[in-house]
């Protein structure tokens, strides 16, 4: 399928960085491809993102990739509790294999993150070749939305799990991360304000969240929630190795909870990006995180937001996710 994409730049305040190379702008796909999942009338609403203009040129790539019926994919937004979830689903998978080699491998390895090179300005690495070339059954990572994503992933692939979060911890842990990561140069409540209007990296994320929300009744397509994950991880766990059709002894699922410990995650190397030496590590931000003490796996909390957002934001954040949804909680 061949992509046609507009292209928007968006104003100052949306690529308030340190490097010109992280300019945002705002993509949208003209037409939708025939086998998409979303009904038409929903499409138009749900068809454009925002990036850097990098991830034009590989947009075609990601939209022509062959899917296989043995893939395994995560989608969310950003900051949803995406490592997490993709440590889980490969200790799921793979039988709670922590001992080995291939366990130690970083996740990037095990789980590549498909768009990768667009976020990253002087990134050579092909990172879809990386999933092309991954051994089957493949683990694929990404946040784009349902238009941007392959044509025939929602036809083919054997198992899309999504992974939401409450908008507000959302906002407030994207911003740490725009912050050390993004070189993001304004205040907390100037990115509030950018998150509000969708202009920040992957666009807006009740729009993300939206979309997803409509198609919970496909059958290889698995909606869970972070607040779930800490609420009852067990119980999340026990019911993600029943959709992948996997069954863990008691003693492996009390292994994995272990494992998938805040403290455990964020002192494994393979898991933790800040821990990691790997090629696509940028100097200049690792030297900055270590001057702020900034880890990528951050807090790993619910309701982080109160300690970090006006009463003001949280009432109009409030506002906007009931507006659509009812509740957060309805979801």
């Amino acid at each position: 399928m061949s992509v046609i994409v507009e292209v928007e730049k968006l104003p100052p305040k949306a690529s308030n960085f340190e490097r010109t190379a992280l300019i945002q702008y705002r993509l949208t796909i003209n037409k939708c491809s025939p086998l998409c999942p979303l009904k038409n009338v929903h499409c138009k609403k749900f068809c454009s993102t925002v990036l850097p203009l990098k991830h034009v040129q590989f947009m075609e790539d990601i939209k022509n990739l062959e899917i296989y019926r043995d893939d395994i994919w995560v989608i969310t937004f950003p900051k949803c509790g995406t490592t997490w979830a993709q440590e889980a689903i490969w200790q799921i998978y793979n039988g709670v294999d922590l001992d080995s080699e291939k366990s130690k491998e970083s996740l990037r390895t095990r789980f590549p993150f498909m768009e990768f090179a667009s976020l990253i300005p002087d990134q050579s690495k092909n990172w879809i070749d990386q999933v092309r070339n991954s051994p089957r059954p493949r683990f694929i990572k990404s946040h784009l939305p349902i238009c941007f994503l392959p044509e025939n992933l929602w036809t083919t692939a054997r198992k899309i799990i999504y992974v939401a979060r409450e908008p507000k911890d959302v906002a407030v842990s994207y911003f740490h991360h725009y912050s050390n990561l993004r070189t993001y140069k304004g205040t907390s409540e100037e990115f509030f304000e950018l998150f509000l209007d969708g202009m920040v990296e992957d666009g807006c994320y009740w729009t993300h969240l939206e979309q997803f929300s409509f198609i919970r009744h496909l059958r290889n397509f698995k909606f869970i929630k972070f607040e779930d994950m800490k609420r009852d991880l067990k119980g999340v766990l026990v019911d993600l190795a029943k959709f992948l059709k996997k069954d863990l002894s008691e003693e492996q699922i009390e292994r994995l909870l272990k494992h998938l410990s805040f403290n455990s995650m964020r002192n494994n190397p393979a898991v933790n990006y800040s821990l990691m030496a790997d090629a696509s590590h940028d100097d200049d931000r690792d030297e900055r995180c270590k001057k702020t003490g900034f880890n990528f796996i951050r807090k790993g909390e619910s309701q982080c937001f109160k300690d970090e957002m006006s009463p003001e934001f949280v009432q109009r954040f409030d506002e906007k996710t009931n507006e659509i949804f009812g509740s957060y909680e309805d979801l």
